[in-house]
């Protein structure tokens, strides 16, 4: 009697430690299932970013129904010194003739750091034995910005977005107006249309003063 006892007591005990075996084999497969899934979930998340990775200013950002309110493209004082002209010639004293004007001169010091007036795309970039280096950001609602005078070492790319108020390039020189000394020349169209940057620009003709 007393060897059946011991016997079923080992064979419970047996059976009991066989569950928890098994109950911990069973564990440590769901575990480790969970991480393979943590793992694959990393791996894929990783590639997926590594294929397209997030750029918070790859566009644009869209502002429906937001009027376009530049600011200046200089951040230190400076001397409007051409204004925009519709019909009016102005004196261009380097070619030594009256001349329509549709942009402003901004007189400043060489080295100036030229800043863009809104955020946009920079759209081309061109070096011109005239007119000096040129940038031009295309912005939203249809509106272009075109920076001239500006020394050839730019700080921004083709095709890369620039941020309202970012430097883009410094003052260089515009051999076709020499005579006026370092400036900047700043055109502003919309729909292709040259307009008057003092529409877009607030206190322009202050001198940012």
């Amino acid at each position: 009697m007393q060897t059946r006892n011991y016997n079923q007591s080992n064979t419970g005990s047996t059976a009991r430690n066989s569950t928890q075996m098994e109950r911990a084999r069973r564990q440590a497969v769901g575990i480790s299932a969970v991480l393979m899934l943590m793992m694959l979930t990393l791996a894929v998340t990783i590639t997926t970013l590594a294929l397209n990775p997030w750029r918070p200013n790859d566009k644009p950002p869209e502002e429906v129904g937001v009027p376009l309110v530049f600011s200046m493209p200089l951040n230190v004082q400076f001397d409007l010194i051409k204004g925009y002209s519709e019909t009016d010639l102005q004196w261009n004293e380097t070619a030594g003739q009256w001349q329509g004007h549709r942009a402003v001169k901004l007189a400043v010091g060489k080295g100036t750091p030229v800043l863009a007036t809104y955020t946009g795309t920079i759209t081309n970039i061109v070096n011109d034995s005239l007119e000096g280096t040129i940038i031009e950001i295309t912005h939203r609602d249809g509106v272009v910005t075109r920076y001239m005078g500006l020394d050839p070492s730019v700080s921004v790319q083709r095709n890369s977005v620039v941020q309202k108020g970012q430097q883009i390039g410094t003052v260089g020189g515009r051999p076709v107006d020499h005579k006026d000394g370092p400036h900047v020349k700043l055109e502003v169209l919309k729909d292709g249309k040259k307009v008057n940057p003092a529409d877009y620009i607030p206190n322009l003709d202050g001198g940012n003063k």
